[in-house]
């Protein structure tokens, strides 16, 4: 079973949500949105799968209706749970693989999840625990041991052993006085990792927590995605985990980061990059203006035209990227909808000039400026200008972010040098882009 679609329609405020995974590669899957979006119920969803009273045990029966369905299709297998007035909850009347059962493991939130509920098992087990630490049965888990003391920065898990039970593994600190701290009395966040540790070590491809970052503090939520990533990889497994966590979404890699959009009921689940989800989730709050871009590049150029065309204004502004030019269409469409960074008339799109021929540029507040990019047109104008003044000695160049990026670090030039040549060439063709911006952040009254 190497893909899993899940569909759900009429469950809660959500009326239609797809997901589908494919669980031949490895790797992360962060799923962030605003509160409200479905992430928790998704997450029931796919909790569904292998624990069936799911939604009977954490849902109110006032979430269904007759239309509440989930569909699970993996392979040729199709499994359905329709509403049952019955037992006012959902129920399947297939026959669930036990492969497909399996495929599954996921966490829930407060008050349902394993991390906020000790493992009664691991009090029945003490003296059990207690006779393998005395008589020294026990192995060091020396993975889970650098897990821990990464996550935390500290060796005080550097006595930490392991003792099997019955089949199953307990964990424990060994103190120097022959007492021990055992698992379950460790603080929430490490006892977290330490059942999420022993759970990736399992036998489901997919491993799901929901608010993974409400048990960890910040610096071990930055901390966390590389371990995760690097423990998918070695186990064979992919972890989807959802988070509001901006020091654990700013280590996640292009691919691994998708945002949840509820609109009207109808949940969509889209890659995405930080920045965009950062703005969607967050806003920049104490700004008057903002200015969406697409990468670092254009955000400093428009930097840059800001302070060489408009006088000062009593606006304060923020200049953003968010990844390429899609994104920003998206970004201020939705803004439009929602007004999270501020009115229409506060909020605009700049996007390099390639992207004429795009639909979203027809949107009323975005813009272009009057170069393909930055990076093209600097590498067109040195091959077309005989007095180009940023030649590079015995080096030639196809590719635009090359040549730029070997100017600024030989130190030929700086991005201002870079910008005012640009401009230089054809100041005319700035002017719609500067009185734009001139508009959007007009001069200070003066008396």
């Amino acid at each position: 079973m190497n893909r899993l679609r899940v569909d759900l329609e009429s469950i809660q405020h959500v009326k239609s949500m797809s997901l589908d995974l494919d669980l031949s590669s490895t790797g992360l899957v962060c799923l962030v949105g605003r509160n409200g979006a479905g992430k928790t119920t998704l997450v029931r969803a796919l909790r569904n799968l292998s624990n069936a009273d799911t939604f009977i045990r954490t849902a109110t029966p006032y979430a269904f209706s007759s239309k509440s369905r989930i569909t699970y299709k993996s392979g040729d297998t199709r499994v359905t749970f329709a509403y049952d007035d019955k037992i006012r909850s959902l129920n399947c009347r297939d026959s669930i693989p036990p492969a497909l059962r399996q495929l599954v493991e996921a966490e829930l939130p407060l008050p349902y999840g394993m991390r906020f509920n000790y493992f009664r098992s691991a009090s029945e087990a003490d003296l059990d625990i207690r006779k393998a630490i005395t008589f020294g049965k026990f192995s060091r888990p020396d993975e889970l041991i650098d897990f821990l003391t990464a996550i935390y920065g500290s060796d005080r898990f550097s006595t930490m052993v392991e003792v099997r039970v019955k089949g199953k593994s307990y964990y424990a600190i060994v103190c120097e006085n022959d007492t021990y701290i055992r698992e379950d009395y460790l603080s929430s966040g490490e006892y977290f990792l330490i059942n999420l540790y022993r759970t990736i070590k399992g036998s489901a491809k997919l491993l799901v927590i929901d608010e993974i970052d409400l048990s960890l503090d910040a610096a071990a939520q930055a901390n966390l995605a590389g371990w995760l990533r690097s423990f998918c990889n070695l186990y064979g497994c992919k972890i989807l985990f959802t988070t509001h966590s901006l020091a654990l979404m700013h280590r996640l890699e292009p691919g691994e980061l998708f945002y949840m959009d509820d609109i009207d009921g109808n949940v969509s689940i889209a890659p995405t990059s930080f920045s965009f989800a950062r703005a969607k989730m967050f806003g920049f709050a104490g700004f008057d203006r903002c200015i969406v871009t697409e990468d670092k590049m254009l955000t400093a150029f428009i930097s840059y035209l800001i302070e060489e065309r408009c006088a000062p204004s009593l606006l304060s502004h923020k200049v953003i990227y968010v990844g390429s030019g899609a994104l920003v269409g998206a970004l201020v469409a939705d803004n439009e909808r929602e007004n999270f960074l501020g009115r229409r008339d506060q909020v605009i799109g700049i996007v390099d000039g390639d992207q004429k021929d795009e639909k979203y540029v027809q949107r009323p507040g975005i813009h272009l400026i009057p170069l393909k990019s930055i990076e093209k047109d600097l590498l067109a104008e040195s091959k077309l200008d005989p007095e180009f003044p940023f030649h590079i000695p015995r080096m030639t160049f196809d590719k635009e972010k090359s040549f730029i990026r070997q100017i600024l670090k030989r130190k030929i030039a700086t991005q201002k040098d870079i910008f005012a040549y640009l401009v230089g060439k054809r100041p005319e063709a700035f002017q719609d882009i500067a009185t734009t911006l001139q508009a959007l952040l007009p001069p200070s009254h003066t008396g």
